[in-house]
């Protein structure tokens, strides 16, 4: 597609067709001569794009149109006949053109230098550098940003990308799905005509293939394709869109099909996550703010109905719904309210699972699945899967889907999809003949699907939530692994600390892009109380994510790391009987720093000191040098509690190291004491590694764990947790290092502060209360197929 200006009109041709944008207002010219003769003087070429992708006009006389510059290909889609191959293409580059700018302007633009690529931020230097200085929206900037930084958008020129294989093939029902078209309102004001010559469907999401060679049994190649699409409906920031609106449409909203191509026969499925669909918020964004149900039930059941009511006129029935959400702690309000509204709307085209996650996999035991997918076993049947032959006849149809979600529709709906979509891949495999029923699955086919959901889960997790998903090793691999773990406890913790800013900004470009409406919802400030319940969950989360549920947790901290000038909590310290779990994370949210499981019988020294006007604590191990320094928020009995003065943090942090020795000393039956020296130094750089280093080190950091938690035991405690009852979570305690115990016994080895902590009552296990007990009768009576797992 070639770019022209006249004085009064921008141009664009693409094989022979025009359309003129007038040059003061960027509207489209009707029945225009402005390009009559091409060679005429007052005719610049400024060059060629891929395509348009639309017109935004920011404010009066700023007009700009968009056009993709660079793309890539991401996979190939079966055309009609079997023998045609469509590209799926991944846009690399968008530009942002005003109808007023010069020829020398746009060309600048569509060619930035000789053999130079846009980085993140050229758009910036080209408003610096451009001949005559135009003035530039600054909401142009986010929309350019959308669209190049992430590299999540795509096309494809031959056919439609907003639409599913089973409605491409069913003919008739060829027209795009305008709810994951991004681009439908840029191109308003288009004929259909000139948006199928110049411009195409822009779909955000993820979209990857793999080709794999069979030769056990046959000998072929079979594609698999992902393709993930993200609605524009409630389309958003994680802290900003939350659950339903008052048109029923669900944040974060994600259709996924796999699509397999072998033998010139293509079988999909489709699948589908969506928030809770309840009002309901989050305040603030930092640590992990608590959530909020802000309509009644009665207020909100019109619009869940109606929710499920397009979901089934979109896919037909029946209509599965597995909540993932948690069944106690803070979570437990929205996953009765879900089951309220099911019970409530007793429809008997709805499957309801709630099946906890957390809990039924709980010590990294996350075989347990196993349990949600052969209870789902039969549904999935009857909803069965799309098979197009090689005429291109759709010779099954998929009737229903799969609607999956937890508190972010990211992490755990993400695994639990991945394990949907490998089953149904084994029966389509079986179905092909590709392995017999009784044979066990090829590995590379079972290894490559889970590499594609765990991918499709991180792209789709920094769509919404800025970091990449959580529990990706599951999805990969099949299995947890202690590297996992430990990677989740930095993804978890670095969204706490996504910016206000940033998300606001991010949210303003998607709504100009989508059309939505400014009004409504923000994420506000936490008030110091708020902050405070947050930080006490941040570090109880972080035990969960960390410490196998058989070791019993003695205390943790929010910290400081000293090296750091912020006063962001960036440091989560476990105490356990015999190890010290170190978490450290970047305050922006976007690196992990390092993480250490440090054998207590491995620390050297601790010492307590001045550095400025605050103490900080220095653990002084095998594996290298921990400083920290208090934060203004302690920890006592696993509440938080505000420092008041420089003496109480000072008093905190020395606590700290206090509680540390007195569990060096009980394991080791030693009688070390903590250091008190009159200053420490800090360093330049910290012991705490960075990025790749701390993970390149990390595996030999886990070996060295091994007098006291050893890898084989990580795996005994999952294993074991599969045969016993889960046993639940042990709250967090702290007790004040200063503190008497005047109940010592007499022979009792180890320090008082550690027999009174071993023997507080808040480790006893006590049976969690059946969460929906009130519910019940009713659902005996529903219509609604509900399953509480």
């Amino acid at each position: 597609m070639l770019i022209y200006t006249t004085p009064n009109a921008l141009i664009l041709e693409e094989r022979g067709e025009r359309v003129h944008f007038d040059r003061k207002n960027g509207e489209i010219l009707e029945n225009s001569d402005s390009l009559a003769v091409l060679n005429e003087e007052s005719v610049n070429l400024c060059g060629e794009v891929e395509f348009l992708v639309g017109r935004i006009a920011f404010e009066p006389e700023q007009n700009y149109l968009f056009f993709v510059v660079e793309s890539s290909v991401a996979a190939n889609y079966r055309g009609v006949s079997a023998t045609e191959k469509h590209e799926i293409r991944r846009i690399e580059r968008v530009i942002g053109i005003n109808v007023k700018s010069d020829s020398t302007t746009i060309k600048s633009q569509i060619s930035p230098g000789s053999g130079t690529k846009l980085k993140q931020g050229t758009e910036k230097l080209m408003k610096f550098f451009s001949a005559n200085k135009e003035t530039r929206p600054a909401l142009l900037e986010d929309v350019l940003k959308l669209f190049n930084d992430s590299k999540d958008f795509y096309f494809c020129r031959e056919r439609d990308v907003t639409i599913s294989s089973q409605k491409f093939f069913g003919k008739s029902e060829r027209s795009s799905e305008d709810s994951f078209f991004w681009n439908k309102r840029m191109l308003s004001g288009f004929s259909p005509a000139q948006v199928s010559k110049f411009s195409c469907p822009v779909m955000q999401g993820y979209v990857a293939t793999s080709q794999l060679e069979i030769t056990d049994q046959i000998n072929a190649f079979l594609t698999i394709t992902i393709i993930s699409r993200r609605s524009t409906l409630r389309a958003g920031a994680r802290y900003l869109r939350r659950g339903i609106d008052d048109s029923s449409n669900v944040a974060n909203f994600v259709e996924t099909e796999l699509v397999l191509n072998i033998f010139e026969h293509e079988l999909s499925f489709v699948q589908c996550r969506g928030s809770i669909p309840v009002f309901w918020s989050q305040r603030g964004f930092k640590y992990r703010p608590p959530l909020i149900i802000n309509r009644s039930l009665e207020d909100t059941q019109q619009v869940f109905q109606e929710h499920f009511k397009r979901l089934k006129a979109h896919y037909d029935t029946p209509l599965v719904a597995v909540s993932l959400v948690d069944q106690r702690g803070r979570e437990l309000p929205l996953a009765t309210r879900f089951l309220e509204h099911c019970v409530k709307a007793n429809d008997p085209d709805v499957t309801f699972f709630s099946f906890d996650l957390h809990q039924h996999c709980r010590g990294l035991n996350f075989q347990k699945l196993q349990t949600l997918l052969s209870s789902m076993e039969d549904t999935l049947k009857t909803i069965g899967f799309c098979w197009v032959d090689k005429t291109g006849e759709v010779v099954q149809r998929q009737k229903g889907v799969v609607r999956t979600n937890c508190i972010d529709c990211l992490d755990r709906t993400n695994l639990v999809q991945g394990q949907i979509s490998l089953a149904i891949v084994l029966q389509q495999a079986q179905r092909l003949g590709i392995f017999g029923p009784l044979c066990e699955p090829p590995e590379v086919l079972v290894q490559t699907l889970q590499t594609m959901w765990a991918d499709n889960g991180d792209v789709i997790s920094t769509q919404y939530a800025g970091t990449a998903a959580l529990k990706g090793d599951v999805t990969r691999n099949g299995e947890r692994k202690l590297m996992g773990v430990m990677k989740d406890g930095y993804n978890s913790a670095s969204r706490y600390y996504l910016t206000h800013t940033r998300d606001a900004q991010r949210q303003k470009a998607i709504n100009i892009v989508t059309g939505q409406s400014e009004v409504g919802e923000s994420a506000e400030e936490e008030s110091e109380k708020e902050e405070e319940e947050n930080i006490s969950r941040m570090v109880t989360e972080t035990i969960q994510f960390l410490v196998p549920t058989q070791q019993t947790v003695i205390a943790g901290w929010g910290l400081i790391n000293a090296c750091q000038s912020s006063d962001e909590i960036d440091t989560v310290v476990i105490l356990t009987r015999s190890n010290l779990y170190i978490v450290t994370y970047e305050i922006d949210g976007e690196k992990m720093t390092d993480v250490q499981i440090v054998a207590l019988n491995d620390i050297d020294t601790i010492q307590v000191g001045s550095s400025g006007n605050k103490q900080c604590a220095r653990i002084e191990t095998l594996d290298g040098v921990f400083i920290w320094r208090p934060s203004t928020v302690r920890l006592f009995n696993n509440a938080a509690i505000r420092l008041k003065s420089v003496d109480e943090a000072n008093e905190y942090i020395a606590s700290v190291a206090e509680q540390i020795q007195v569990g060096r000393n009980m394991l080791t039956g030693a009688e070390g004491a903590v250091m008190q020296v009159s200053k420490i130094a800090i360093p330049q750089m910290s012991v705490h590694r960075k990025s790749m280093a701390a993970m390149g080190a990390l595996f030999g950091k886990i070996k060295r764990v091994g007098k006291n938690v050893s890898p084989a035991t990580l795996s005994k405690s999952a294993s074991s947790s599969s045969t016993a009852a889960p046993a639940p979570q042990e709250k967090l305690v702290e007790i004040d290092g200063n503190e008497s115990d005047t109940s010592e016994k007499g022979g009792e080895k180890g320090d008082h502060l550690m027999s009174k902590i071993l023997k507080m009552s808040q480790f006893k296990a006590e049976a969690p209360p059946e969460p929906f007990a009130i519910l019940l009768p009713s659902i005996t009576e529903c219509q609604t197929k509900i399953s509480l797992l």
